[in-house]
């Protein structure tokens, strides 16, 4: 009985921390529709889930993603180590529909800047063509989100709205009239 209930304890903890995840993507969307910006894609596999948010009151910014990646596996030894971390990538997009051979000359030296950058709390800017992204990632502790009534409501909210802004003002100069 004892090493039946071992597996039955492991594999409750593991759909335990899955659960984390998704009710992280669903506080997220609330969060995302609150400031305006309608929920249009859903990615996700075991190791991650991707939201797409368009943003139709944005003048410079046309979608927003929010993707996070699970950093621990379903062993208790990672499970106790890690806790309920993860990986939090939030990308801003911004669109120009016409492009012209300084965006290429832009685009060339952006991806030669990124080569040599290490993008931990930094954003990280990608030109491609008609679409420049800005990206941040961070290691974040689900819990300090989830479960936690309000104040995880209130705190998701500020930490996308801070790394959101950021992005966006290193985005706000390659965006054209």
């Amino acid at each position: 009985m004892g090493l039946m209930n071992f597996f039955a304890d492991r594999e409750r903890n593991a759909e335990l921390r899955e659960s984390k995840d998704e009710m992280m993507i669903g506080e997220t969307v609330r969060a995302m529709s609150r400031k305006g910006f309608p929920t249009v894609g859903f990615s996700s596999n075991a190791d991650f889930q991707r939201v797409k948010f368009k943003t139709p009151s944005d003048p410079i910014l046309s979608a927003v993603y929010v993707q996070l990646d699970r950093l621990t596996g379903s062993s208790a030894l990672g499970s106790a180590l890690m806790g309920s971390k993860a990986t939090l990538y939030i990308t801003c997009e911004v669109k120009n529909f016409l492009a012209d051979p300084d965006d290429l000359v832009a685009m060339y030296r952006t991806d030669m800047v990124n080569l040599f950058k290490v993008s931990w709390k930094d954003v990280r800017i990608n030109h491609e063509y008609n679409a420049i992204h800005g990206t941040t990632k961070q290691v974040i502790e689900i819990g300090t989100f989830v479960d936690r009534g309000e104040e995880g409501a209130r705190a998701l909210v500020q930490k996308l709205e801070t790394e959101i802004a950021r992005i966006k003002e290193k985005l706000a100069p390659f965006k054209k009239g």
